[in-house]
């Protein structure tokens, strides 16, 4: 139990530094434009990480999967600039956690 509590504060750490720094990234390069393309992207992407967790699901993807179709659809429902940007800001975090849960279910699979 004491390396799961461990391996969970691990993951948390890490998350948080990896929030930080592509917050960083992308404040140094600007706001992207949020356009058809950029859902097509994210589309795209939320696709690759729901074939990868398809194998192995960890104990949290399903929420996450439902948070990032949730903002892709509203992404691409919304019609002001502010609004799309705060969506895909949203959009951007579940895919960052997706991520982390997919490759995190990948190490456990490894052990």
């Amino acid at each position: 139990m004491q390396g799961y509590n461990r391996s969970m504060m691990m993951r948390s750490f890490l998350m948080a530094a990896l929030v930080v720094a592509l917050s960083s990234a992308a404040m140094a390069q600007g706001s992207p434009v949020i356009d058809k393309g950029y859902e097509a992207a994210k589309a795209s992407e939320l696709e690759a990480v729901k074939l990868q967790l398809s194998t192995r699901q960890g104990p949290t993807a399903i929420a996450e999967l439902t948070e990032a179709d949730s903002a892709l659809r509203r992404l691409r429902e919304a019609k002001g600039t502010e609004a799309r940007r705060s969506i895909a800001s949203e959009l951007e975090s579940a895919l960052l956690r997706l991520r982390l849960e997919a490759d995190g279910s990948a190490v456990q699979d490894r052990k």
